[in-house]
Formats: structure tokens, sequence, C-alpha cells
């Protein structure tokens, strides 16, 4: 093996000239200093935003940009530091000092005043810490930008770091550790991270979680607080801070304003002159090399990674040779690499990325493979043809034409690109930055674009892209020898094994005679015939209007076999457009099975697609299909010049196809191997699908078309292509510049694609129907099939009447989406900041345009078993009442505006533009004036409005005959283990919910001994007057005197020491040891536990009405439900059966449109 160290051809060169054409100015109102760029920079054509480049006297680098279009600013700064500087005793450290700077400021001391002051200005924020990096980012409303900023700036120059903060982010830290356990993405991220060379930076635990943290500190009895101070100060400098902002121009601040506000606000950043971290030696030493890791993952996967060690590549982002290596890697047309092991059925999928280009140290190229059980089993001829493919682009040679058709590519991507969002520009700028050889000329263009050929270095590249420079990484659930798992990370408890590579897949000379027979199969690609040749000429069209968030589309044509709109939009120099459509077939809407071989068909057709079009993705037009309930959808997206072409190639595709044996059991190999992660995926997203099923029908669960694969065959796919198109209607959408004649042709051209026999007849037609739920609150439990998972989650939808027929409902959605808004960071901050019931705590709305009604999703997913998330949830809905009573008038006003300015922000891509109107379509009430209305109704609501909406139908304790709830539990398998009889409904209808999430923080303690029955009669008599001898501890309400809570917990420890005896001496066994008894007594009586809050909820549960929270029982009552569906103790519905459940509720009226459909085209003009 040849060390890597001298395979560097070029060694890097000093770092680029940031002095030389910096002269000092002075900010016009304050005349504060600052070193300002006079160069050029390299912008996109026609850019009509304003640039500054320039220094600070501190050494931070700062770009503003002044744009005229955009609502909402936006700003990031990133350090040009990350995990990869972690103390080897404190991994983590980064993340967690990422976290605690956000918790308040010496300025401003309030731990969520930068959030709190971000939501009423209809902002957000976030960060994140990668290897060497760590960026913030925050978007506000432009009218709030200086207050956000002055805010910000305060992090980076006086962060308070409060010692009562660490511990609640530490929490949020283990939470955010413990779902990336569970991912599989994750697990192999760090494998491959851990098992680099022992003692390189990139070996260590990235992310950290509470023990490499606190527990670490503890054991060397240090304060974790001091040691992130230290962190701080250490490596937080000016000279390693870049700081963008792009500020809208309309209603917000000049590019003279942004100027003064950086030079004034960042100047007092301290430079602490910091010396980069330099990492010299490659994560790959020699021992490394030739090595195969094998590792278990969770889900059924096959994953199969090849790991190239390259030099430090940075200072070559002009020539990028990395690039021109990769997209030929990468190129899935014909003759690839890609299209070949797909053709032998050894692959779904493949990726090739490397090390992102800002990271100024040693790289990896990974070359990545989802492969089928065949292709995992033959994994070392899947190796071989990857050197095969590579000796055929190396005898090949270098080719320029290639590396300018990619440079054609990214030019037209930068200088005739749609605008980016200000939050993505932001981001991006100040990251590149950190690439110290980025030359300030480029500070925008960055590695988006390929500056000048080099071959030399190309060639050097391909060189080390041998079989001696590489390790290779197996990732299988199962494997036929377990023995070779010999090891278990001690972080993700992944097993994995390590051993040197057989010398067959090392050798050049044994790995090319596997391949002998496969020489004409593996070529160079053809030159790309999508690429557009008329960048420099073409003008936009006179007649496009620049989008206005509010503009309809335009109806052409519309008869019983298709509809036909169009939307003029114009935003960038070269023209783009999106071709949307649907089919509409009754072969697929009706049954489980029609959805599984719609979807089939998908999967065939998008694997054919591959080898033709991925060209055309190359060139910037992209395409999607997926069968959406009982529709075909099919979108072209990109440069307009080319996008009919790639939807007829489509079409035409679909219509000639002939499905083999071989492809079928392919595509439905792989159709398993999806349902199966689905039940395995994050309780979140299981919680989420759920309500998505309950919300319409027919609308069939994965698991309900997972059992259909069993029952269909290659031939019933064939008869299913045959019939399913001969009856259709196609609704189509063509936005860009595009003339009426242009696309009334588009459609004609479609249409004899299809070559449909006849129109769908009106009494087949038939729509997915919303489901009316009845007022009252369901309840569904769910229990997860992934043992690894130990996360637990809730989704609690609260729904607003069904809206009258053809109307728009706006006054609901209004409401909805301002108590959203208003109510989302303080959620957050309760239930996972001070509670920490879950990293994931999400408040949202939904907006059903489909004729049902809309609704305020409230979302958790963490360790908390989910009937004490439920209770929170409720608990927090009451307590928020007195904050929506009590909010002034100018604080209502302020978040009213908030949502309005969001609500009128630009698309400034076409996607957005299309995506704007192609739902309306589709969900056939053809509301365009959605945003005015909805802006409409939100400028006229008071806050009478509000706080009557809030008491009929969000707070608990109102009871309205009108409040609708679902609530979705998911239980992770653990959780249901600990608590079997959770498994069973009637637990529920027998038990208060209260009693109950008791009960399950009690079994998470290790307290198992206390049967439910226990906690019942424990809670049921723990209102009784207290003992007269209690001296103390004792509160006097209105019926006597109460024990305080603190009392209860005693009471409550004691009752479990004495089921503990009388359960050893019950089984005549020595029971617990009384260390573990001590213990669990201890997390009995903790007052900041979890238990004491469920155990104080418990007591207090008489005293409410509220279907979840309340210890009374319910009064039945003719519900016509209750057919079919048992009630909880206190009054909510049980779904069993969520199919069940939808048949004994009202559906919606179809939808109709809200404006009349008038088509400019009665008759059809001559199109030819």
């Amino acid at each position: 093996m040849c060390p890597i160290d001298k395979q560097q051809s070029v060694p890097p060169p000093e770092p680029a000239d940031w002095q030389e054409l910096f002269d000092e100015q002075q900010t016009i109102e304050s005349h504060a200093p600052y070193y300002n760029y006079t160069g050029s920079i390299v912008l996109p054509v026609g850019d009509k935003r304003k640039y500054r480049l320039f220094r600070l006297p501190n050494n931070i680098r700062v770009v503003c940009i002044s744009d005229p279009d955009v609502k909402q600013s936006a700003v990031s700064l990133a350090v040009n530091v990350g995990s990869s500087a972690d103390p080897s005793e404190f991994q983590g450290m980064a993340h967690a000092l990422e976290h605690l700077l956000f918790m308040g400021t010496a300025k401003y001391p309030d731990a969520r005043d930068f959030e709190t002051y971000l939501t009423s200005h209809g902002g957000y924020t976030n960060a994140s810490t990668t290897s060497t990096i760590t960026y913030y980012r925050f978007a506000v409303n432009n009218r709030g930008l200086a207050g956000a900023l002055d805010r910000f700036a305060q992090f980076f120059i006086a962060p308070l770091l409060d010692a009562n903060c660490v511990a609640r982010e530490l929490n949020a830290i283990e939470s955010e550790f413990r779902s990336n356990v569970q991912n599989d993405a994750q697990r192999r991220s760090h494998i491959m991270r851990a098992t680099c060379c022992s003692g390189h930076p990139y070996s260590q635990f990235m992310g950290g979680n509470y023990a490499s943290l606190q527990t670490s500190a503890e054991q060397m009895g240090v304060q974790l607080r001091d040691r992130m101070a230290e962190f701080f100060a250490t490596h937080y400098s000016a000279d390693l801070m870049n700081l963008v902002i792009v500020g809208g121009s309309q209603d917000g601040a000049t590019l003279d304003e942004l100027v003064e506000w950086s030079v004034n606000m960042f100047s007092p950043v301290m430079n602490r002159n910091v010396v980069r971290m330099a990492i010299p030696s490659h994560p790959l030493c020699e021992q490394k090399l030739g090595t195969l890791v094998r590792y278990q993952t969770l889900g059924n996967a096959h994953d199969i990674t090849l790991t190239f060690a390259l030099p430090h590549t940075s200072h070559l982002y002009c020539s990028a040779p990395e690039q021109y290596v990769k997209d030929l890697l990468a190129y899935g047309g014909l003759g690839s690499l890609q299209a070949c092991l797909k053709q032998l059925g050894w692959i779904a999928s493949m990726s090739v990325n490397s090390s992102p280009p800002n990271i100024n140290s040693p790289r990896l190229l990974k070359i990545k493979f989802s492969a089928t059980p065949a292709g995992f089993m033959q994994y070392d001829k899947l190796v071989a043809y990857v050197f095969a493919y590579l000796r055929a682009i190396r005898a090949q040679g270098v080719q320029e034409w290639y590396f300018r058709e990619l440079q054609a590519m990214t030019q037209m991507s930068f200088f005739y690109g749609e605008p980016m969002y200000p939050i993505t520009v932001a981001v991006n700028i100040a990251c590149q930055m950190c690439n110290v050889y980025l030359r300030p000329e480029h500070v925008v263009s960055g590695t988006q674009l390929l500056y000048e050929f080099d071959r030399d270095q190309i060639e050097a590249i391909l060189a080390l892209l041998n079989p001696e420079n590489y390790r290779l990484f197996l990732g299988a659930r199962e494997f036929p020898d377990s023995a070779c798992l010999s090891e278990v990370d001690p972080h993700f408890g992944v097993r994995f094994g390590e051993a040197k590579l057989p010398s067959e897949l090392t050798s050049e000379a044994e790995l090319s005679l596997v391949t002998l027979d496969c020489a004409d199969q593996l070529y160079f690609p053809e030159p790309n015939k999508y690429i557009t040749q008329h960048i420099a000429t073409t003008e936009p069209n006179n007649t496009a209007l620049d989008c206005d968030v509010q503009q309809a589309p335009l109806l052409l044509e519309r008869n019983r076999q298709f509809e036909l709109w169009t939307r003029q939009f114009s935003h960038g120099a070269l023209p783009r457009g999106s071709i949307s459509m649907f089919v509409e077939t009754m072969a697929v809407h009706t049954t489980s099975r029609g959805q599984v071989l719609g979807e089939l068909l998908v999967r065939v057709l998008n694997d054919r697609l591959a080898k033709e079009l991925y060209a055309a993705e190359m060139a910037g037009i992209k395409h999607k299909l997926l069968f959406s309930e009982h529709r075909l959808c099919i979108s072209v997206i990109g440069v307009q010049e080319k996008m009919a072409l790639v939807l007829l190639e489509i079409l035409n595709e679909l219509r000639n196809l002939v499905v083999t044996n071989d492809e079928f059991t392919l595509h439905l190999d792989q159709a398993r191997r999806v349902a199966e992660y689905m039940q395995i995926s994050s309780p979140r997203l299981q919680a989420s699908w759920q309500q998505y099923y309950l919300r319409a029908t027919p609308r069939w669960h994965h698991m309900d078309w997972a059992a259909e694969l069993n029952n269909v065959a290659a031939a019933d796919l064939q008869e299913f292509v045959s019939e399913a198109f001969s009856q259709v209607y196609v609704a189509m959408l063509v936005v860009g510049q595009v003339s009426d004649r242009e696309a009334m042709c588009i459609l004609d051209q479609s249409l004899a694609a299809l070559a449909p026999h006849s129109p769908i007849p009106s009494v087949l037609y038939s729509q997915v129907r919303a489901v009316s739920i009845c007022p009252g609150t369901y309840v569904q439990r769910i229990i997860t099939d992934n043992a690894a998972n130990s996360d637990n989650s809730i989704n609690c939808t609260i729904y607003t009447p069904t809206p009258t027929r053809g109307t728009g409902d706006y006054r609901s959605k209004a409401m909805l989406s301002l108590i959203a808004h208003i109510m989302a960071i303080p959620f957050f901050d309760q239930l996972r900041t001070q509670e920490q019931l879950g990293y994931m705590v999400n408040c949202s709305w939904i907006a059903n345009n489909s004729g049902g009604a809309s609704g305020l999703q409230l979302c958790i997913q963490g360790s908390s078993n989910p009937e004490y998330m439920c209770l929170r949830v409720e608990k927090f809905l009451v307590d928020f009442t007195p904050r929506l009573e009590s909010m002034s008038e100018c604080e209502f006003q302020a978040n009213i505006a908030a949502r309005v300015t969001a609500n009128l922000e630009l698309p400034r891509k076409i996607v957005k533009a299309t995506n704007q109107v192609w739902q309306k379509i589709q969900d056939g009430n053809y509301d365009f004036e959605y945003t005015g209305e909805l802006n409409a109704q939100l400028e006229s609501l008071t806050r009478a409005d509000m706080l009557e909406f809030w008491h009929t139908y969000v707070n608990p304790l109102c009871a309205s005959a009108e409040m609708t709830r679902v609530v979705v539990q998911v239980w992770s398998a653990g959780a249901a283990d600990l608590a079997p009889g959770m498994r069973s409904a009637e637990v529920m209808a027998e038990y208060p919910l209260p009693t109950i999430a008791l009960h399950l923080c009690l079994t998470q303690i290790g307290a198992d001994e206390l049967l439910l029955s226990d906690v019942g009669r424990f809670v049921a008599t723990s209102g009784m007057p207290s003992d007269p001898n209690l001296d103390s501890g004792v509160e006097i309400d209105a019926d006597g005197p109460r024990l305080t809570v603190a009392e209860y917990q005693r009471r409550l420890a004691a009752l479990y020491k004495a089921v503990v005896l009388e359960t050893a001496a019950a089984e005549q066994m020595l029971g617990k040891p009384s260390a573990e008894v001590e213990r669990i007594c201890a997390l009995i009586a903790d007052d900041q536990a979890q238990l004491c809050t469920a155990l104080q909820m418990a007591l207090e549960s008489d005293q409410f009405q509220s279907s979840l929270l309340t210890s009374q029982p319910a009064i039945l009552c003719g519900h016509k439900t209750a057919t079919t569906l048992m009630q909880t103790f206190s009054g909510a519905w049980i779904i069993s059966d969520y199919l069940a459940f939808k048949r004994e509720q009202p559906l919606c009226a179809p939808a109709i449109p809200v404006i009349q459909l008038q088509a400019k085209y009665s008759s059809r003009p001559s199109i030819l």
C-alpha cells in the first residue's frame, strides 16, 4: 500500500490573499472602519441583487447582499471549527456548544429571547455541526432584521453558557443521539468514521451524547460548563468566522445599512488569532487501506461501499478534478457502471460522494451501492465491475469535451439559474468561505463553477482509484457467518467486524480476470443531447410576467377527456418551465391491488427511463413519476427548451412497456423491502402516516398493499399497463414562458402517445373522499416492529368542523395558521427544552383542501411513554390559555403581520410557482385565490375571534360539542413489553389515562412490581384526608387538609417497598437487591423527574373535565361510533381498526370548484 501523503502530486499552496484588494473605508452613519473589497466578484447574469464583500477590523469576513425581491431576510455565520476539534475526553463538545450558544447572552439573558423575537417577526433559526465547520443561520422578515442581527451577534460576543441550560441541552443531545442510533444511514456513517485510523480526529464520536460529555466530566471531576467555556474561548475567534447577510430592500434595509449593522454589531467579536486546525494525516492510514468492514443494519438493507483515499484537494477547486471523476462514476446512462449493474439485477441504486469541497483536509471518495440480495452475495464480482469501469475510463483518457460539458452545465446553473432562497444563499456562501484557498472574487460562485481544465490533476485522481487504495464496507441485517461481527461499537451499539481484504480484491490483475466478458458493456458516455444550445441568444418572452404570488393560471381548454392550464413565469436569465400532468385511471382507485400495481409500474418505468433520461437530469431537466391514489402523476421541470422532449420519452416508454419476469421480480423485492422499512421507520413518521390514512378514503395503509405484493405476478402488471390507460382523464399545467399554441401542442403530443380509447364514463368517475370525523376524542395505538427502536411518538391532530361544500374555509385556516405560529416556540420550549419529552417536538397546522377539515398538529418523539406525552400536550394546551387571554393587541397584530408577510413571499423557483397552483388543480377545488383570501381573513381577525376559536375547538377544558381530536400513539416494542397490559384496549376502558401514565412511568424506572391495579388504588385513595399526626408538609384547601406531592411521593415509595417484599415472600425468592430498591425509591422521590409530574397530574385529575386529563368516568351517550369502537375510561374512542373507523364516519362531499371554470378556447384553433 502507498501512504496517501506520498500520493499527493502538488502540495497545497498558501491560502488565498484576502489583504491586497481590501481598502479601508468607514460606514456612513457611525464612521466605523472596515476593509472593502475593490475587485470584481463573479456573479450570475442579470443579477438584481447588490453585493458588498469586506473584512471587519477583527478579521471576520462579511458578505452583505441587498435583494429587491425578498420579504424575508436571512443570515448565516460559519465558524471554521467542528467536531474534529473535540477534545478526546469530551467527544461531542462542538455539537454541545452549538446547542448552548443560543441559550442567552449578557445583553439578552433570557434563554428564549432570540427565538421569541424571531417568531414575532415571522422567522426561525437553526444550526449544524460538521467535522470542520459549525454554522448558524436564521431567517426573519425584513423589518425585524436589525433586532435579530443584534441578538445573533451577542452569541459570539458574550454568551452566558448558563450551567442550568447545559443540563437541558445535554438531554436534547441525548435524545438526538437516540434518534440517530435507530437510523441506518447514521449508523453506517458512524462506523465508517469509527473504524478509521485510531486517534485521527475524523474517527471521533461526532455528535456526542450524555455519556461522552456529562458522564465523562463527572468521572474527571470537572464542570462540563467550564470546559465548554474553554472550548469557546479557544476556537470561537473572529478570524475563523464568515458572516453573510441577505436583506430585502423592499421594506427593509439598504446595502449601506446592512454594512453599518454588520460592522457595528460584529466588530466586538474577539479575534484570538487562532491558528486554523490542520489535519495533515489521512484518516485512512496504510493499516486501514485494503480492509473489509462488515456491520449489521437494522433494516433489511444490503449496502456495499468502496471508500478511496484522496489527498487534500481544496486548493484545486478551480479545476475540480474530483468532480470530473465523480460525474463519470455516478453516470447512469448507457454504458455506465450503474446501468450495467442494474441490468445484472445486482443493485437498486448507486451514489458517489466525497468530503465537502470547503473542508481543508485530506479527503475520502465513496461509491455506495444499495444492492439486491443477489448482488450482495456476489459483492466480489460487483467490486470487480467497479474497477473494470475505472479501467475503461482510464483507457479512454481524460476527455476535454466531457469536461467542457460539465463546465457548460455548471455555467448554465450558476450564471442563468434560478435565484436561490435567502437562507440557502447565506449558508452556502458562509460555508464555502471556510475554504482558505477560496479567492475573494469567487466568494459567491465558490465551487459551483468549473473554472479551468487540468488534465494532469484529473489523471492523478483517476490513478488513485486503484485496488490498493480503498477499503470495503458491507452492511446487512444478517451475515452467513455471524462470527465475522466480532466487535460492538461502544456508542451506537453496532455489531461489526474488520478484516483484511482477500488478495483477489486488491490485485488489478486478478480483478480484471473476473470481468473479461463485460468489456463491451462498459464504455464512456456519449455527448449530452439535452444541454441547451441557446443560452447566449435566448431572450425572455415579452408576454411573460414576473410571477405574482396570487396570479391564477389560465384555463385554455376543457372537455370530458382533458383540461389544459398555463401559467406565465419569468424569473432568471434562462427560460425555465415545467409540465405537470396527471392521468386519471379507474384501474387503481378502488382496491389496494390497483395501488400495488401502480406502484410497481412506476418502479419499472423509472428504471427503464434512467438510462435515457440520466443525461437530461444532468442537463438540469428533472422528472418525477408517482401513483397518487388513482392517478399517475408526471412532472418535468427545468430548461424550457427540452422539457417537452423529456415528457414524450416518458409517455412513449409507458405505452410501449413490456415487463420482463426478471425486472418484475427485482422491483417486487424492492417494494417488499420498502414496505418492511416503513414498518421500522421513525415513530414520528409512522404516526404521521397513520393520521394521513385516517383522513380520507379509499386510502391504503402500507401494510395493506404490502400484503397484496404476494398476490401479483408479471402478467398482472402487463395486463394492468394494457388496460389502465384505455379510459383516462388528463389534466395538464404548463408553466413558463410559453404561448397557447406551444402548450396545446404539448397536450396533443401527450394524448397521441397515450392513445386512450375513450374518456372515463361519468358514472364511473369518483374521487378520494375526505372523512368527516364526528366530534369527540379518538385514540389509536400502534406498536412498532423495530426492536432496536427505543423511542415512542404521538401525533395529536385537532380538527376544525368540515367546511361547507364549495367554500375554501379560509377563516378556520387563518385561525389555525395564526395559532400554530403563536404556539410553535412555547410548545417547543416547554415540552422539549423544559420537560425534555423528546428531541423532535413540533407544532404545525395542516390545510385539507380536498373538502375535509383542517387541523392543528402537535407531534412529539422521544423516550417518554406515549400516555405521558398525551397528558403533557393536553396540560400545555390548558396552561397556554391564560397566555392567549393576556396577549396584548400590539403582540397580536405583530403575529398577524408576520403570517401575512410570509404568505406573500414570491416564488423564486419554478417548482414553487408550479406547486402553488397544481395542488389546487389536483384537489379539484381550483382555489387559486387561496393566498389572498387567507390573508384577507388573517387581517380581519380580532383577539376575541381567536379566543372564541380557541375555546371552541382547542382548549381541552371547554368540552365543546364541536371539538374533534385524533391521537395516534406509536409505542416502541420495548415500551409495550414493559407493560404488557397496555396492548389491550380494555385497560384504557378500565383506568383513567393519568393513572395509566403514572404506572408506565413507574415501570420505566424499574418499579415493575407495582401493578396497574396497585397504582389505581393508590391514586383513588390519595384524596383522603391526611394523617392528623402529620405536622409538616400539609396544604389546606376548601375541602380540608391534603398532603403535598412530596408526601405522596414518600407514600408511593413506601407502597413500592411493601409490594416488593410481598412479591418476594409470595414467590419464595430473595427478591430485588436492596440497593436497587433504594435506587428506585430515590427516583420516585425525585421532584424533578417525569414521574413526579405524572403523580401530580394523577392526583389532580379529578379537577378536569378533559377526555384525557380527567379521572372522572365518561357518561355513555348514543354516539353512532359506539357500535364498533370501545371507549376509554374518560370517554375517548379507541380506534383498533382504521378501516372500520373510516366506515363508521360520514364522508365529506367531493371537492367542487370554488370558481367558474371558463376555458379560453371553446373550439380549438389550428395548431398545425
